[in-house]
């Protein structure tokens, strides 16, 4: 088994964390519910289920070395840096405060690092040794001999 390169696990624990933070605003815009979440109804309940489904489905994919779970990861991880970092000039003008500009400016950075880190070669790497693994145990000539599926009725 190859194994994960290093530095592999920080960067999936934050996206979890990404992943995890993001399922509410996300069923709030899909179900396009505006109203307060303690009296929210079923449906938008429902809709943050199906975000979380799918969030944990890429977070698999992405443990798994699957590479629709890569790039899938590597384009949340983009999308969560841009977002935060383009939350920055509104945080300023209204006057949100320095601590809340600090904090979207430090989530911004980790989503960033995070993409990029998912797309380093020595990741991608490791996706290809892994994706030949795979491949070489699904081969028949890695079988033991006379282990086939036509091997007990093949004549001697």
């Amino acid at each position: 088994m190859t194994p994960l390169p290093r530095g592999f696990a920080p960067a999936a624990a934050w996206l979890a964390i990404c992943f995890l933070f993001a399922a509410w605003p996300l069923a709030r815009a899909f179900s396009a519910y505006t109203g307060v979440m303690i009296e929210a109804p079923p449906y938008v309940r429902l809709t943050a289920l199906g975000v979380l489904a799918a969030f944990a489905l890429v977070f698999l994919q992405l443990l798994r070395l699957r590479p629709g779970g890569i790039w899938l990861s590597i384009a949340l991880a983009a999308i969560f840096a841009a977002s935060s970092i383009l939350k920055l000039p509104a945080l300023a003008e209204t006057g949100q405060g320095e601590p809340a500009v600090w904090f979207h400016g430090v989530i911004g950075m980790l989503s960033a690092l995070t993409a990029v880190y998912l797309s380093r070669p020595a990741v991608l790497g490791a996706l290809e040794r892994r994706r030949t693994e795979r491949a070489g145990a699904g081969r028949p000539e890695t079988a033991a001999p006379g282990a086939g599926p036509g091997a007990e009725s093949s004549p001697p």
